[in-house]
């Protein structure tokens, strides 16, 4: 009983900090998008604080809310299809020590 408890506890905190960086991500492409000169920010930023509001209480929200912020973060993170997608947030070539 123990180590299912240390699992969900773990699998709580991996998500929590999943839906946390998707909201992190949105804050930042919002604001890179107000630079840029585009409209509708607020949206995004919206939609971060909502996720960030939903991140806090993550093990109390509904099953489904809980499920769709999970799947939408990663969604983001790993592309429409899954984590081999070609399309997914990967680092550029040129992150690293620049050797």
């Amino acid at each position: 009983m123990r180590a299912e408890q240390e699992r969900a506890a773990a699998r709580l905190r991996d998500e929590r900090a999943l839906v946390v960086e998707f909201a992190q991500r949105l804050r930042k492409r919002a604001i890179h998008d107000t630079y840029a000169g585009l409209r509708g920010q607020d949206v995004g930023l919206a939609l971060a604080a909502m996720l960030d509001s939903v991140s806090l209480v993550l093990d109390q929200v509904p099953d489904q809310v809980r499920r769709d912020a999970i799947a939408a973060a990663r969604c983001e993170r790993d592309g429409p299809d899954g984590p081999n997608d070609p399309r997914r947030n990967r680092k550029g070539l040129t992150s690293g020590d620049g050797h």
